[in-house]
């Protein structure tokens, strides 16, 4: 039997932090949440899963059915990185089916997703969520943009990173602070006024304390700063407390009738990891003895290219090869294999490979998995000079973790760092010793693993022995709506949590 449906999404809210703090009563409403509710662990796309959680929730496929996974990435058939937009993702909504259907929805500020025009609803984009896509907020109608501009403004705190290279750690705590009640005074406003089928509303303000106020909140970081943490108090605990009392309001507004699923998408941790230093590493490993540009050198030499004018780029074009040779920074194309574009969490290769890349060097086949695990054993050789630990946990295989049509999108391999310190200097026999520095203002990192509770007239309680895909979100949904999804890698798990759901 169709019913309602309240999803409410927190991006990056910490799992671990979330139980710790449930337990001690210092966030109310999860504590409630996990005691009376169902619940569980979720499980992301391995090792592309920063960039990929979002889009794989909202179409319920996988990276290589939906074909991205992260804010840049190589363009397939050329060695450029480009820039990626939600509407770049090959795959639809859930909520577009489920609107089909003739169930109404409200969806609000799902992270890296596109307005589809004509939906049965309401649709609301980058009104304030991390890492915007869009410079404006763009709604279904489009008339809605206007309305919802002058009931709740706009968003003060932009681009996180602006405040935390300026050290703005209380600005920032009081800004998200405020969007998390001009935002859940919105879900009222909108859970009041409308007759939905679905609501889905998203909190990032977690996501954006967490980059930026890592270090003041974990003690154990190697930038904790004791005096400034005395000063300000924690600004994670803060936001994530304005969160948790958020979403109670909102369940008790959704009405005793109203299933509810609340996520935590993915966690957060310490800043270290050694993906800054990857395409270096790489270089070494390819050619052992070479001499390698500082990192400093390389970004630098990056940020003037794309600071010139676009005429003047064209006219230097034929001199950018010979410039990369001599400050040892060599373009893509004459090497095996080079670093991609990911969340740092995770390193990302690409195999310069025959009859992909323009000037492949690798043959597919034998020679690609000869150069591939060769090469896995060659990060594994790395050792973390300071600590004595290895550098590299494992590395991953996209192909055997994903399947679809845009594989050729992905990296090849994922390089999952140990994370347990920093990672500045890496030796290995072949390599010689590699010395970076980490100097970007983000202290707080992404963790794989997310949380989930549902609550409703019907609830299981207790939790869920097996962890769920991010990918069968959508699927539930549709479910208790009375809606199946068609051609989608996910499944509802809906009867292991709603009494009553269908088998």
């Amino acid at each position: 039997m169709a019913t309602r449906v309240l999803f409410i999404g927190a991006d990056a809210l910490d799992k671990d932090t979330v139980l710790a703090w449930a337990e001690d009563g210092t966030l109310p409403t999860f504590r409630r949440l996990l005691r009376e509710g169902a619940w569980g662990v979720t499980e992301s796309p391995p090792g592309l899963y920063v960039g990929a959680v979002w889009p794989s929730f909202w179409t319920s496929v996988g990276p290589g059915r939906h074909a991205r996974y992260c804010y840049e990435q190589l363009r397939p058939g050329t060695y450029q990185n480009v820039r990626i937009h939600p509407t770049d993702v090959r795959a639809p909504a859930f909520w577009d089916a489920i609107a089909a259907a003739g169930r109404r929805v409200a969806v609000v500020d799902v992270p890296k997703s596109h307005v589809v025009a004509g939906l049965n609803g309401i649709h609301l984009v980058d009104w304030g969520t991390h890492d915007a896509d869009f410079p404006a907020p763009v709604t279904w109608p489009p008339s809605l943009a206007a309305d919802i501009m002058a009931r709740y403004g706009r968003d003060e705190v932009g681009n996180c990173n602006v405040h935390g290279r300026a050290g703005e750690h209380e600005k920032l705590r009081a800004q998200l602070i405020a969007r998390v009640e001009r935002r859940k005074r919105m879900l009222l406003d909108i859970i009041a006024e409308g007759e939905w089928d679905a609501t889905l509303g998203v909190f990032s303000e977690c996501h954006c304390v967490g980059h930026q106020c890592w270090h003041v909140h974990d003690p154990a970081h190697e930038r904790h700063d004791a005096a400034l943490a005395a000063r300000i108090g924690d600004p994670v605990r803060d936001v994530y407390v304005a969160i948790d009392a958020a979403i109670s309001e909102l369940i008790a507004a959704a009405g005793p009738g109203t299933d509810v699923i609340v996520l935590a998408s993915h966690g957060m941790r310490c800043h270290y990891n050694g993906t800054y230093m990857l395409d270096a590493i790489l270089r070494r490993i390819e050619r052992p003895g070479a001499s390698l540009p500082s990192a400093r050198t390389a970004s630098r030499a990056k940020g003037i290219w794309k600071r010139a004018p676009k005429g003047l780029r064209g006219l230097l074009a034929p001199l950018k090869g010979p410039a990369r040779e001599r400050l040892g920074i060599s373009g893509p194309a004459s090497r095996r294999y080079f670093a991609v574009p990911n969340g740092d969490a995770y390193g990302a290769v690409r195999i310069n490979l025959v009859g992909r890349e323009p000037a492949g060097r690798v043959q597919p086949g034998a020679e690609f998995d000869h150069v591939c695990a060769a090469l896995e054993a060659d990060l594994r050789a790395l050792s973390n000079v300071d600590t004595g630990e290895p550098v590299v946990r494992r590395v991953l295989r996209t192909a055997e973790l994903f399947s679809g049509p845009y594989m050729d999108h992905l990296p090849d391999l994922m390089v999952e760092w140990n994370n347990r310190a920093p990672i500045a200097r890496v030796h290995s026999e072949k390599t010689g010793e590699i010395v970076g520095e980490y100097t970007r203002c983000r202290t707080g990192d992404h963790s794989p693993q997310g949380l989930f509770a549902a609550t409703g007239p019907a609830t299981k309680a207790g939790r869920l022995e097996d962890a769920v895909s991010i990918v069968d979100f959508g699927p539930t949904i549709a479910d208790r709506l009375g809606v199946t999804l068609a051609d989608v890698d996910g499944s509802s798990f809906a009867a292991a949590v709603f009494a009553g759901a269908h088998e």
